[in-house]
Parts: C-alpha cells; structure tokens; sequence
C-alpha cells in the first residue's frame, strides 16, 4: 500500500464501441467498470479486454466515456469477494479471494498485492471478473472470519509515554525505549 493508507488502485466506469461503418451505422456500446491507477490504464485495460472478448481493437474503436467512480461510504468495514482471472505458467486459473476494507478499491489493492506477493502474479496478468460485498455469515477465509466476531481487541503496541515538560530537552541522551518490562 502507498503511504497513509490510501489505495493507488481507483475504480473507473469506461464506455467505447467500435468505430461507426457503413453496415453498422450505430455499434453496440460495451460498458465495463476497470480497477486501475489512472486513467490512461483504465482505457488500456478496457480495450484489452475489448479486443480479446469482442474482437474490437482501440485502432477500430471509440472511447466515449471514462469516468472516475468515488466509493460511497468508506467510514464502515465491509467483506469483499474478489472473482479474478490470472494467467501463469501453468495456465489461466480463476480464484476468489476475501478481503476485510473500508472501500472497494482498496480491497482489490490488497489482492493485487498478495497475488504479487504469494503467486508472483505481475498486475497485467490479473484481470478481475467479480466483485461482491459479502455479509458475515458468507464468509468463508479463516483470515477474514477472525475479525468479524464481535469485541476484538488489539494490542496497543510501541507506545511511548510523553516526558514531563520540566524535563523535557531539545536533545535527548539516549534512544526513547517503547518496550519496559514489568519486574515482579
């Protein structure tokens, strides 16, 4: 993840068709919501998918729209499901993966992240059929289910306790410890 938790994967809606003809005046419009880091890839993306499932290529095509698609609300956790397709060395294999996040561009951050962590998956080779919001009952990841019960705690990890101001120096002696242990 970038910094400050912010996904640098957005969510695109990109709208094209192929170029109008003589036998086909007014093409059918294909519609297709892209996971992208900009919009330059969105459309890169569209018409990849474009030339292998409609065989239209961007040099016979149009792009008509490409609009930005803000997730609505990113105060609450949710689950999601993510149906992608990957090509590796054996082959094209699907796989869903379950990811705990406050909108959906981050979760399909995430996948991104661990498809190229675990699987040494490169971003291009990832194309994502299916998304779903999945509620606490659906959930089938150990790693996603432990956070879902009610009343979990976390650790408060490396704290520091504030110096007193009378004793307080622009220059300190030694490095401040965040780890003391209790002596019995």
């Amino acid at each position: 993840m970038t910094s400050k938790n912010i996904p640098h994967i957005k969510q695109f809606l990109v709208a094209g068709r192929a170029l109008p003809s003589r036998d086909e005046a007014c093409p059918k419009i294909f519609q297709m919501t892209v996971f992208a880091p900009n919009y330059v890839v969105a459309k890169q993306r569209f018409w990849r998918v474009m030339r292998m499932q409609n065989k239209i290529k961007r040099t016979n095509g149009q792009t008509l729209k490409v609009e930005y698609i803000p997730d609505k609300d990113t105060l609450t956790v949710k689950n999601y499901s993510i149906l992608a397709r990957f090509i590796c060395r054996t082959g094209v294999m699907n796989v869903t993966k379950e990811f705990r996040d406050t909108t959906l561009a981050g979760a399909v951050s995430k996948m991104y992240l661990e498809m190229s962590g675990r699987h040494h998956i490169k971003y291009n080779n990832i194309d994502i059929v299916g998304t779903t919001v999945l509620k606490p009952n659906q959930i089938r990841s150990e790693a996603v289910k432990q956070f879902v019960k009610k009343g979990v705690k976390f650790p408060l990890m490396n704290r520091r306790p504030k110096r007193d101001h009378k004793y307080k120096t622009p220059f300190s002696y030694s490095r401040p410890r965040s780890y003391r242990p209790t002596v019995v």
